[in-house]
């Protein structure tokens, strides 16, 4: 690997400028929007310095590091992610994962979950601009789906839509009968 290693990921976004920054702000939600990322632990040390452990369903490596950020740039304190760069550019966000300074031997290490990520996040900003304004919808993603696992996320998706299929049938039944 060379010194300016580095994967990114250009997302298209309905928020503008401002409403991209402060959604990046909310660097927590940020990353459990990841759906290749189990978390263990989020916690807060300060203002900008974060304990962070999961595992990476990506790359099967559990990860149990420090982060701090300087504006829209994440640093890790270990492993071979040097940083990740947030850079918010007309209607786009792009995220950038710098692994300067690794070698061949670190290849296994390489978070492949940007790609995933990036199309969550493109999901997960339509559907937000789609449904901000309903405030049960806003608890449930704030409250309930950000702290859910991924797995659990997609268990919770076929149960809420098996229910709304069963009440529909059961209205569609009653108006028969």
């Amino acid at each position: 690997m060379s010194s300016e290693d580095k994967a990114w990921v250009r997302i298209a976004t309905p928020l503008s400028n401002k409403q991209l920054h402060e959604f990046c702000s909310d660097l927590e939600r940020l990353y459990r929007i990841n759906p290749l990322l189990e978390f263990i632990e989020w916690r807060q040390i300060d203002t900008n310095t974060y304990h962070i452990h999961f595992k990476n369903l990506s790359n099967n490596q559990e990860i149990n590091t420090t982060i701090s950020v300087e504006g829209l740039k994440i640093n890790y304190e270990s492993g071979i992610k040097k940083a990740t760069i947030l850079k918010i550019e007309a209607n786009a966000l792009i995220i950038t994962d710098d692994y300067s300074g690794s070698s061949e031997a670190d290849l296994a290490e390489v978070d492949k979950s940007l790609i995933p990520w990036g199309n969550a996040i493109y999901k997960y900003l339509q559907s937000w601009q789609r449904w901000k304004w309903f405030p049960l919808y806003r608890w449930y993603m704030c409250r309930v789906w950000q702290t859910m696992k991924p797995s659990a996320r997609r268990i919770a998706y076929m149960l809420i839509v098996i229910s709304c299929f069963e009440i529909l049938a059961m209205c569609v039944f009653l108006m028969f009968h």
